[in-house]
This record gives C-alpha cells, sequence and structure tokens, in this order.
C-alpha cells in the first residue's frame, strides 16, 4: 500500500491537479496536502525532478500570483482584494 505522498506523486506525475482535486482523490484533507507538499517538493529535487506550480489568478482583475513561494491559496487579491481566485495547481516535471 503506497502512502499518501506516494499517492500524491504517481498522481501529479499523470497530470495537473489542484489540493482539492488532490485531497479528494488520496482522502485526506486539503490542509494536509498543502503539508505534504512541502516535502514531495524537497524530495524531488534532491531526485532531480521538480514540482511545477500554475500559480493563483484573480478572477476579476486577473492578477497572477507569480512571485508566491507558499503552496496554499492565496486569501485575497493585493490589486482588487477580491477574494474570486483560481486555486494553484501542481505537476511533476
Amino acid at each position: 500500500m503506497p502512502t499518501i505522498r506516494q499517492q500524491i506523486i504517481e498522481l501529479l506525475a499523470d497530470r495537473q491537479m489542484d489540493a482539492r482535486e488532490l485531497s479528494g482523490a488520496v482522502g485526506v484533507k486539503e490542509k494536509e496536502v498543502y503539508e505534504h507538499l512541502a516535502h514531495i517538493a524537497r524530495s524531488l529535487a534532491a531526485r532531480g525532478n521538480k514540482l511545477t506550480i500554475r500559480a493563483s489568478e484573480c478572477l476579476k482583475c486577473g492578477y497572477v500570483f507569480k512571485d508566491r513561494r507558499r503552496f496554499t491559496r492565496p486569501g485575497r487579491c493585493p490589486r482588487c482584494r477580491e477574494s474570486h481566485l483560481i486555486n494553484p495547481s501542481f505537476k511533476i516535471t
């Protein structure tokens, strides 16, 4: 039986997913997925792979959080202060 992190790695190797999709696929809370992603990124870097992140984006003004280093979803847009955002998604390359 693969661990949760191994399951997440297998899923992200196949396709791009956000934390909500990953939490449903592996059966853990979305908050736990973010904790696992930090560890997965470090272990992939040691193996020569990379966890790529498609940045969050504001649905109202189009602001892209391209310089954000955290894996979690931002609370609201710094430009227009709206909270309608596209969740970040992840893929292994």
